[in-house]
């Protein structure tokens, strides 16, 4: 039976997955953590793409970040469908500058656009910097006006809107779009706000994507912020004749600071030209994980679970964060004693610095642990250079990499003749490379691969910023020096280590067991975010995301108090826990049972 073959069987399993493959209209599925809603797009996406594309045509998959992209990517060929021309896989910021920018800025009057490259962030920030400098007079209180003008981009707000956003707010954006574009740069937000511009503007350049994209499949759609929601809109439920499938999950939209709604998914969905079909079935939490996750969201809802069991455990540690990682460092040599695989096991807290404590402690302990210390940004370039050093360093065909599908990558990565060209390269690199190879050393080789085949001219704007980024990491001085190419490739792997994350960079993972720690008030929620606003409630999500990445089971863990820049705060164990019965109210003698 054909991968493909199964993955439709098991389909009809759910009634409401079957129901969503089904539909041939516009349709929004509103999924759950563990309700199977990759495994629906997927499989949806290569039917579609064997059934109902004709030789010109394709299909856009389109997601936030490059690692779901790459997750997508990984089970759309586990189907036995090559990722490319009929089906096309990448974000939402690379869709618009490939698909979009790039193709129609001269036929629609503005050539220079399609010439813009992705400002690196440091020219970013000084561009802001000056900028603000530029607009607003001296000795103004300009704390907080980068934040406000980055989220107003964000949003696409229309000139009244700017009015209100305060003196000197849209002077300052304008003055910082003219600064990057005199360097032949655009941001990320700029890109958006042309892109809008083509698609609402330019009626033929709406025309020419519905004829080569009469699909549009939108991953985590919760995620999508205003200006990505309206070119989505404008290819298929206003005027564009493109079908949308749209999947996400409000009660997962955690990505507020890239100025993401929500709401617009339940608008979408409760459209009257939109199928609604509502995931039910988790197949990833333990029971009793899922009862507790649902309190976590203030509902009563039973959830329906295929695995029976779990456990929720809330831990209390006086003597601060050091003292949970101890804790949960002895916790993790108790489940490794017991059968427990390091890789199934994930730390999760609130910020990057609680990160780097407990990484710190868990190593003093000797376990391995896996961290993304944020060095370099996870690109489809980088992605595929990790998984190179794994194949290389960690096992080779045994590390769970098949070097034919590494080399698909890697001629997708831009023009695909130019890649092509220097791939007899690559592969001598990856035959001759050691465990122990320097991986510095490592990812200058196929920097000079790119550079020999003239490639870096065809690098999406993301890869050569990421790439950049990745290469100064392993220099000397950088945070990664020192690396071997065993190293680079374990982080892809995660194999053989303890998972630690940020919450905000847990979703779209999943493991056996995972910690929470320093879920403390004042950390989560975060000390600025006012009582039930936005922030708050986003807080709330993330803490609800972070206990669904569990299968087995959740440790919480919390000290009453934590350590900030302006000396130590007591403001006791997160609100959360409290509303959401792990831990008892003051006052009652013992918390409930979980």
């Amino acid at each position: 039976m054909s991968a493909l073959r199964q993955a439709l069987d098991d389909l009809k399993d759910n009634p409401e997955q079957w129901e969503a493959y089904q539909q041939r209209g516009h349709c929004a599925v509103l999924a759950p953590p563990g309700s199977g809603k990759t495994k629906l797009l997927t499989t949806k996406a290569v039917w579609l793409a064997n059934n109902l594309l004709g030789p010109s045509q394709g299909l856009a998959c389109v997601t936030l970040t490059n690692a779901a992209a790459n997750e997508l990517r990984t089970r759309i060929r586990a189907l036995g469908q090559p990722v490319g021309h009929a089906v096309s896989v990448g974000t939402v910021h690379s869709f618009v500058m490939s698909h979009i920018i790039r193709p129609f800025s001269a036929p629609a009057g503005h050539p220079e656009w399609a010439g813009y490259t992705l400002a690196p962030r440091q020219v970013a920030r000084d561009a802001m910097i000056h900028a603000i400098n530029l607009a607003f007079p001296a000795g103004a209180d300009t704390r907080y006006v980068a934040s406000t003008i980055s989220r107003n981009r964000k949003m696409c707000l229309t000139d009244e809107e700017w009015q209100t956003a305060g003196p000197f707010m849209r002077d300052a954006a304008e003055a910082f779009e003219r600064l990057l574009r005199q360097q032949n740069y655009i941001d990320f937000d700029g890109a958006v706000r042309v892109a809008v511009d083509l698609v609402e503007q330019h009626p033929f350049v709406q025309t020419v994507l519905n004829a080569r994209f009469p699909y549009l499949m939108i991953d985590e759609y919760q995620d999508l912020a205003p200006g990505l929601h309206r070119i989505v809109s404008a290819l298929s439920i206003d005027e564009g004749k493109s079908t949308l499938f749209a999947v996400g999950d409000p009660d997962q939209a955690i990505f507020g600071f890239t100025g993401t709604r929500p709401e617009l998914l339940l608008e979408l969905a409760d459209r009257s030209d939109v199928h609604r079909v509502d995931l039910r079935i988790n197949y990833r939490c333990g029971a009793v994980i899922a009862q507790a996750a649902q309190r976590i969201l203030g509902t009563d809802v039973q959830p329906h679970t295929m695995r029976g069991g779990g456990a929720v455990t809330v831990q209390y540690e006086p003597n601060g964060l050091t003292a949970q990682a101890d804790y949960i460092a002895e916790r993790i040599r108790a489940l490794c004693a017991e059968g427990a695989q390091l890789r199934e096991i994930a730390v999760l807290a609130p910020q990057n610095d609680d990160c780097a404590a407990i990484v710190e402690v868990l190593r003093g302990h000797g376990i391995p642990a896996s961290w993304n210390t944020g060095a370099y940004d996870s690109s489809p370039l980088t992605i595929v250079i990790e998984a190179f050093a794994a194949w290389a360093a960690c096992g080779r065909e045994d590390c769970g990499h098949h070097l034919g599908d590494l080399l698909d990558q890697w001629q997708h990565l831009g023009d695909w003749d130019a890649f092509r060209a220097a791939t007899d390269g690559i592969v001598d690199l990856l035959l001759h490379t050691t465990t122990g190879s320097n991986a510095a050393v490592f990812v200058e080789a196929i920097a000079t691969a790119i550079d020999a085949s003239a490639l870096s001219s065809t690098l999406r704007d993301d890869d050569a910023a990421a790439f950049t980024r990745m290469r100064a990491a392993l220099a000397d001085g950088g945070a990664m020096a020192g690396y071997t190419v065993e190293q680079l490739g374990r982080l892809r792997l995660r194999d053989g280590r303890v998972e630690v994350s940020s919450m905000t960079s847990s979703k779209g993972l999943e493991f056996d067991h995972v910690f929470i720690a320093a879920v403390e008030q004042g950390r989560l929620p975060y000390y600025s975010s006012g009582y039930q606003t936005v922030a708050w409630l986003e807080d709330r999500r993330k803490f609800y995301v972070s206990f669904t990445r569990a299968r087995e089971s959740v440790a919480v863990v919390y000290s009453g108090w934590y350590l900030a820049p302006f000396g130590v705060k007591r403001d006791g164990p997160s609100v959360f826990l409290f509303e959401s019965g792990l831990l008892a109210r003051p006052g009652r003698q013992t918390p409930p049972d979980c």
